[in-house]
């Protein structure tokens, strides 16, 4: 059985990828199917986020 979405065998980071998920983490996920749990790299996805959510606001403001 897979979880893939193609029916592809499941690799071992796909299993850790639908693992994590299935347990109800929401968080971010590495290309090996691990969480992501270094501070740095959580404050870059935060300043992402909400640079992304300003240009949201802004787009929405300009319609």
């Amino acid at each position: 059985m897979t979880r893939c979405w193609d029916g592809a065998p499941e690799t071992v980071a796909d299993t850790r990828f639908f693992d994590l998920r299935e347990s109800g983490y929401t968080g971010p996920i590495d290309s090996d199917g691990n969480r992501v749990d270094d501070p740095e790299i959580l404050a870059i996805f935060d300043r992402v986020a909400q640079a992304t959510a300003a240009a949201r606001a802004t787009d929405e403001d300009e319609q």
